[in-house]
């Protein structure tokens, strides 16, 4: 790529990125989930702006040559908290027919809040043009403010912005050790992590207790949790609730309270066999439980 100036910190030999100002963190938890799902995979965002991404249309990203992309949230929109791979652009009023279907049909099965912004249905027409395939999306555990990136148009350190919306072609950081990687854990193991940690913090004299406390970051660190889900029968759950008729199935005893969605008793649908291990989704496998009974048969 050719660039237009450079300012004191950017080097010739240095590389492009583009950095994408305030994305909806739920719109970014979704694709982590879809990567879960799939082991990988591909999955998509569309800004919120009615004009192309110029440095992507001058040079198409591909799998073998893809583009680093830097994010903040529209929570936080004066750091870098994710980051991934760009492997292809795609002017959205361009698409074929074909294309547009196959977006959409992955995006009904694991991005379903972006549908209607890819329909038009949202934001209005001549919105969100720019169609993103992106891979390996990660959460940052650091988080480094946006001044360790350097603007390509001017050589300067990236500002925070206090709008969401826009995008910036930055240089890489010239140290690429500030960009720190969260640790990825499935739900099972940081649930049996914390398990194991509460037994130790029990063991633990009142005096080390405290002396622990008092050290302790206040700070959460933060880590990226990967889970995998099943598409749940609606069916079944409704069949299952009706025959319980607001009675537990195990403890016989009447819901503790009614739903504030639409004033229906609270139980919860459980599977005897879990899906996890084979169940299958069936109203012969399932039971209207309380939220008591429910926990009691995972934990107690």
């Amino acid at each position: 790529m050719t660039r237009n100036r450079l300012g004191p910190n950017v080097t010739p030999e240095m590389s492009t990125a583009l950095f994408i100002n305030g994305i909806y963190d739920a719109v970014l938890t979704d694709i982590l989930a879809a990567q879960a799902a799939q082991g990988g995979g591909e999955s998509f965002l569309q800004p919120y702006k009615g004009s192309v991404i110029s440095m992507l249309r001058a040079n198409p990203p591909t799998p073998a040559s893809p583009v680093r992309l830097y994010i903040s949230t529209t929570e936080n929109l004066s750091k870098i908290c994710y980051t991934a791979e760009i492997v292809k652009w795609e002017d959205k009023r361009h698409l074929s027919e074909e294309r547009r279907q196959t977006v959409l049909r992955y995006l009904e099965t694991y991005q379903a809040k972006e549908c209607g912004l890819f329909r038009g249905t949202e934001l209005g027409e001549g919105k969100a043009v720019n169609l993103i395939t992106i891979r390996n999306l990660r959460l940052l555990s650091n988080c480094p403010l946006t001044n360790v990136l350097t603007k390509k148009s001017d050589g300067l350190p990236l500002k925070a912005r206090t709008r969401a919306g826009g995008w910036s072609e930055v240089y890489e950081p010239a140290d690429l050790g500030i960009i720190k990687f969260s640790t990825v854990e499935t739900e099972e193991s940081s649930s049996r992590k914390l398990t194991e940690e509460i037994q130790r913090a029990r063991n633990l004299d009142p005096d080390a207790l405290q002396r622990r406390l008092a050290a302790a970051p206040r700070m959460p660190e933060r880590v990226q949790i990967i889970s995998v889900g099943y598409r749940r029968n609606a069916d079944v759950i409704v069949a299952v609730l009706t025959r319980a008729n607001g009675i537990c199935e195990r403890c016989e005893k009447p819901a503790p309270f009614l739903r504030r969605t639409d004033g229906t008793p609270f139980l919860e649908v459980h599977h005897r066999t879990p899906l996890a291990n084979g169940g299958e989704d069936t109203t012969e496998n399932a039971l209207a439980l309380c939220p008591n009974c429910h926990r009691e048969v995972h934990h107690g």
